[in-house]
């Protein structure tokens, strides 16, 4: 039976940071949650977190370490819960704390928890997060059933086969051996080509895409929430419900979910 998990109020939704050497906002965003200049009670990363981090693939952890420190650090005060993406996969190894959800997990079934978090369902806690910045809200009406996934499933059977087969552990291992005998270069090729990729394009027709992928989500689906393609993109029709999450890598926004009679999203930005 899926595993069905709890949206506590004030959860922060965060997706496609791809944080490396060049790119550290995802880091900025953590310090700020450390020093209490965010609150939120749960953190639910939605993957592509990294430019690439891979549990068999040693060369991809040494940038990672301090985060992975970090993540583990803030579950004493909030759970996060980690979706891998195509770009940081097979992550349990590296995680006691942070619960992780594989590509075989996802789409992940959700729903709003009842249970009234006091610390921060009230409305001064809302001014004590000094380094948000407001820039847009979208509610919807009736949501019961939430389902999450990174994106990068319900695609064509060939490359589902190659996304899947990249996962492979036998394979995973080869490459590292392999990447350490070359000293890392693998890795840094892999990176170097990261760096020059457009991560802020927008794809043609994504309303029709979007459509066609709510197609293929189980039946009882009021909310789909999806990152991987970076676009930023709502659909909120009688019923259809669907949230294309923005790049952290771009504007360093995410979205803070609030919900009562009605839901809320509301999307932020880290400020510098």
């Amino acid at each position: 039976m899926q595993e069905c998990i709890k949206i506590q109020n004030r959860a922060i939704f965060l997706a496609d940071a791809h944080e490396n050497e060049q790119r550290k906002g995802f880091w900025d965003f953590l310090q700020a949650l450390k020093k209490g200049e965010i609150q939120s009670p749960q953190l639910i990363l939605m993957g592509d977190i990294f430019d690439l981090l891979i549990g068999e693939v040693k060369a991809t952890h040494n940038f990672a370490k301090p985060y992975i420190a970090l993540l583990e650090e803030l579950c004493e005060t909030m759970e996060i819960i980690y979706i891998e993406g195509n770009h940081d996969f097979n992550l349990k190894k590296l995680f006691k704390k942070v619960r992780i959800f594989k590509l075989q997990d996802q789409p992940l079934k959700a729903v709003f928890s009842k249970i009234q978090n006091k610390e921060f369902d009230n409305e001064p806690n809302l001014r004590q997060n000094q380094r948000l910045e407001d820039i847009k809200n979208v509610e919807f009406d009736k949501i019961e059933y939430i389902y999450l996934a990174h994106g990068d499933i319900f695609l064509s059977p060939l490359l589902a086969f190659a996304l899947k087969s990249l996962r492979n552990k036998v394979l995973l291992y080869f490459l590292n051996a392999l990447d350490m005998l070359f000293h890392n270069a693998i890795y840094k090729k892999i990176i170097k080509n990261q760096n020059k990729k457009n991560l802020f394009f927008t794809i043609k027709d994504f309303k029709n895409l979007a459509y066609k992928r709510i197609l293929s989500y189980p039946e009882n689906k009021d909310l789909i929430i999806e990152g991987h393609y970076h676009q930023n993109f709502t659909l909120n029709e009688k019923t259809i419900k669907y949230i294309n999450l923005a790049s952290f890598a771009y504007e360093r926004s995410f979205f803070v979910v609030e919900f009562s009679l009605k839901v809320k999203f509301q999307e932020k930005k880290l400020k510098g």
